[in-house]
């Protein structure tokens, strides 16, 4: 048998990933790339990133910046501003800054040198020219030479949106045949936007505007249709590769995090050639270190618009058999019409939610017949980044009513147990309890069947056990246990299993067994009766369950070799009981909130 492990720096490079951001006065690193702290340093246009897998010196109009040390005894006298940019005392490999307009000449220009440390990367005086009109980026490449493409400041048309593009300098040659045109899609694969097609080597694409919100982005080699068996990887998620079996295996399967854009931020998407290290052994033989060349990616923020204070994003679901509802907002329609009944939408997989963005502040939410009568009224405050969808059902007595979901977006946790040993916990500082899972399976649950005064989601008729993991719950009962009709959970309202990418296969192909949460996720959701107050109840047999690796796989065609597969993809989910009434029979359905 044979196991492949990732590399232990890839799990240090993950921990700064999880890290970024902490610390609103200190220096920051977004997703490994430098972010200046405002109240220090003002930016010029000029920006500079190191993609030529080295650390690197590097001098600027003389100032040095960062230089290796030759020796533990010697202090190279970098700048204040040098140990400002690089604490560690080099430009690491992956890393970018914004280079300060005090280190600029009279001119604005800037004589940027790296003094060699490896025959490979050697760059003389080189004048790059601060245009305050005209952004620009630099970028080292292995070959020790600089490109440099325009970058773009100026938010986004639609305050609602936020600008993406790509700057594809990947390898056209790698080992794992993910070089060439790149292309951007969604977590089922569709397209982004035909300006984020085909992408080419050493080409910069335009610029597309998104709606603000949370998605799975997935880059794929393949020209200007992406090819679902050449998947990039981004975040420190090792390309699929066995030493054991001959020829390149599908590069596909790969769960990015969930990221939420910023209404009128501006971002790019940076490929570059990227060494990977695998630990191998075959036929019972000698472990050895094996590296390989891949094309990653990451994400930067060109431009952070700040704290959002305005928009929210909210959907509508209709749960009532047999009858459509149109739902407005302040007097504007959501979703693209009258809304049909969710159960008769859902057959397999999960229904993607049709979100409006709204602006903050107080909402009248209507419910409508198709005639244009009124059903039902809620009224309510929406706050900047809220999430919300908005349920419209039958009470007891026959009325149409409406009540609304918070759906988290951010795999969070806010841990309830705290070893304080670990470091001190005076109560002014919530971080040291937030816990994050960068790659997660998060659901609400939800019952709009007045048919059983309590049910309880199960896994095949158990308890979504075990409950507690390090050190607290991360499945808490209050989420899916004895929920009344229309009852929305206010406190741990959500379901997580912490679920990751694979990361190795044994000598026949197969991935590892991963002793952890994919052992743990349920194959099949069931509802189960529980109105004498008793757990887990007893299944309802009449109701279908719920096939996980059916319902959270959102494109079949995605997946070429059924070993790429995890238990279920990750994102945000709501998991809800309908039916029960006007003929309708009970009926579980799942809607996807991320896109």
């Amino acid at each position: 048998m044979v196991l492949y492990r990732q590399h232990r720096l890839f799990g240090f490079f993950l921990l700064l990933f999880i890290c970024a951001g902490w610390g609103c006065g200190k220096n920051k690193f977004t997703d490994g790339l430098y972010e200046e702290n405002p109240l220090v340093l003002t930016n010029s246009n000029i920006r500079l990133f190191n993609i030529s897998q080295y650390d690197l010196n590097l001098v600027v109009n003389n100032n040095l910046l960062a230089m290796q040390k030759r020796s533990e005894f010697e202090d190279p006298q970098t700048s204040a501003i040098g140990k400002l940019l690089f604490p560690s005392g080099m430009w690491k490999n992956k890393t970018g800054f914004s280079i300060p307009t005090t280190l600029l000449d009279k001119s604005g220009g800037a004589q940027v040198s790296f003094p060699p440390i490896t025959a490979a990367i050697a760059l003389k005086d080189t004048l790059l020219i601060n245009d305050p009109v005209n952004p620009r980026d630099y970028y080292i490449l292995p070959t020790g030479k600089m490109v440099t493409f325009p970058r773009n400041n100026t938010p986004p048309a639609d305050p609602k949106n936020f600008k993406i593009r790509i700057v594809n300098l990947g390898n056209p040659v790698n080992d794992f045949n993910v070089g060439g045109p790149v292309t951007l899609t969604y977590a089922d694969g569709s397209m982004v936007d035909v300006k984020l097609s085909g992408i080419d080597n050493n080409q910069s694409s335009e610029y597309a505007e998104v709606p603000y919100g949370a998605y799975m982005f997935k880059l794929f080699a393949g020209g200007t249709m992406p090819d679902y068996k050449r998947q990039l990887t981004t975040n420190g998620i090792l390309p699929a590769f066995n030493y054991c079996v001959p020829g390149i295996m599908p590069q596909e399967g790969y769960l990015p995090p969930v990221t939420t854009f910023k209404p009128g931020g501006v971002y790019t998407i940076m490929v570059v050639p990227t060494l990977v290290r695998y630990d191998v052994s075959c036929n019972g033989g000698t472990s050895f270190i094996l590296q390989k060349l891949t094309n990653a990616y990451q994400l930067i923020t060109d431009l952070d618009p700040g704290v959002n204070m305005s928009y929210a994003r909210i959907n509508a679901i209709n749960t009532i058999p047999g009858k459509k509802v149109v739902v407005k907002d302040n007097g504007r329609q959501l979703g693209d019409g009258a809304l049909t009944y969710i159960g008769d939408q859902f057959q397999s997989k999960a229904i993607p939610a049709v979100y409006n963005t709204v602006v903050q502040g107080n909402h009248t939410i209507r419910a409508l017949d198709e005639s244009g009568a009124a059903l039902a009224e809620l009224n309510i405050d929406i706050y900047p980044f809220d999430n919300l969808t908005f349920w419209v059902y039958t009470d007891a007595g026959g009325k149409t009513q409406i009540t609304f979901t918070s759906n988290d977006m951010t795999n969070t946790l806010y841990k309830f147990g705290f070893n304080s040993t670990d470091r001190p916990d005076d109560g002014t500082d919530g971080e040291i309890r937030r816990i994050r899972y960068a790659t997660a399976w998060q659901s609400r649950f939800m019952n709009f069947c007045n048919q059983y005064k309590a049910v309880t989601f199960s896994n095949d008729g158990q308890l979504f056990l075990p409950e507690y993991r390090a050190p607290d719950s991360i499945r808490y009962r209050t989420a899916y246990c004895n929920l009344a009709p229309a009852q929305v959970p206010q406190r741990n309202a959500s379901v997580i299993y912490a679920l990751t990418n694979i990361t190795g296969y044994n000598e026949g192909g197969a991935p590892i067994d991963i002793i952890g949460e994919q052992t743990w996720f349920p194959k099949k959701i069931w509802v189960n009766n529980t109105e004498e107050g008793f757990l887990p109840g007893s299944i309802i047999t009449t109701v279908s369950p719920v096939s996980t690796a059916n319902t959270f796989t959102a494109n079949d065609a995605m997946y070429s070799n059924p070993n790429s597969k995890t238990v279920a993809e990750t994102g945000i989910y709501t998991i809800a009981l309908v039916g029960g009434q006007s003929g309708a029979a009970p009926k579980i359905v799942a809607i996807k909130h991320n896109k």
